[in-house]
C-alpha cells in the first residue's frame, strides 16, 4: 500500500510539473506573439509609443494550432489622424484568423472578423486645427455639446463671447456647429456673435472643421460624443482579409 501511494504521489508531482511547464510555454509564447504584434503596429503606423495588444480566448498555443486568435485588444496612447492626434485609440476584434506560418513570419492570409474602434480627441488638440485667428478660446463641455468662450475687443471695450458649439461627424471629419451665443452673459442671436467674431479676423459663420485624414481605411466611424476632456470617435472596423508573405 505504501509503495502504491508513493507511486500516486509521483505521478500527481509529474503532472503538476508538466502543468507548470505548459502554463509557462504558453505565457512565453502569448508574450512573443504580442510583443511582436506590438512592434509591428508601431512600426507601420509610425506610433511615437509602442502600443498594447491583449489576447483573450484561453491558451494561446491553442489558439496558434487552431489558427484562431479570439478577443483581440489592441489600445494606442497615441495616434496621428492626419493634422490631428488621436488620444486612447481602442480596437476590440472578436476573432483573427492567421496561420501558425504568418505568425512566425512566413507568407499566408490572415481574416479579421468585423470589430469596433474608439479613440479621443481632447479640446486642445481640435483647437489647435481651428482658425481662431488672435483669439483666446477655450473648450469644455457643455453638456452633449462644447461651450468655446473667448473675449472680444469691440471700440476699446472688451466683451465676453461665449458660443454652444454642437459636435457633428461627417465622415472621417469632426465638425463644431454653433447653435446659440451669449454675448456678456446674455443670450444674443447667432447673427450678432458672428459679427463680433468678424471683427475680431474669425470666420466662424459655418462653424470649424478638422479632418481625421488618416484614419485607417477599415475603420468606419459612426458616432461622435462629448467627454470632459473632448470629444470620442467610435465606429467599426470591417471585415478584412490580408496576404502576408
Amino acid at each position: 500500500m505504501a509503495r502504491s501511494r508513493s507511486t500516486l504521489v509521483r505521478v500527481v508531482v509529474t503532472l503538476v510539473a508538466l502543468a507548470v511547464v505548459l502554463v509557462g510555454a504558453d505565457l512565453a509564447a502569448r508574450a512573443w506573439a504580442t510583443g511582436r504584434a506590438e512592434q509591428e503596429l508601431q512600426q507601420r503606423l509610425a506610433l511615437p509609443q509602442e502600443p498594447q495588444v491583449d489576447l483573450g480566448g484561453g491558451s494561446f498555443l491553442w489558439q496558434a494550432l487552431r489558427g484562431r486568435y479570439e478577443d483581440v485588444a489592441v489600445t494606442a496612447g497615441q495616434v496621428p489622424a492626419g493634422e490631428i492626434t488621436l488620444d486612447e485609440v481602442r480596437v476590440h476584434l472578436p476573432a483573427v484568423r492567421a496561420p501558425l506560418g504568418a505568425l512566425a513570419g512566413g507568407s499566408g492570409t490572415v481574416d479579421v472578423a468585423a470589430g469596433t474602434f474608439t479613440a479621443d480627441a481632447g479640446f486642445a488638440e481640435l483647437l489647435q486645427q481651428v482658425d481662431t485667428g488672435p483669439l483666446d478660446v477655450v473648450l469644455t463641455r457643455d453638456g452633449d455639446d462644447v461651450r468655446a468662450a473667448t473675449t472680444v475687443r469691440v471700440l476699446g471695450l472688451s466683451t465676453e463671447l461665449s458660443l454652444t458649439v454642437e459636435p457633428r461627424l461627417d465622415g472621417d471629419a469632426v465638425q463644431l456647429v454653433p447653435v446659440a451665443a451669449e454675448a456678456a452673459g446674455q443670450e444674443v442671436p447667432l447673427s450678432r456673435a458672428r459679427r463680433l467674431l468678424a471683427s475680431a479676423g474669425v470666420d466662424a459663420l459655418d462653424g470649424w472643421t478638422v479632418a481625421l485624414d488618416e484614419v485607417p481605411g477599415e475603420v468606419e466611424l459612426r458616432d461622435l460624443t462629448v467627454t470632459d476632456e473632448g470629444v470620442r470617435v467610435s465606429g467599426v472596423v470591417l471585415a478584412t482579409s490580408t496576404d502576408l508573405g
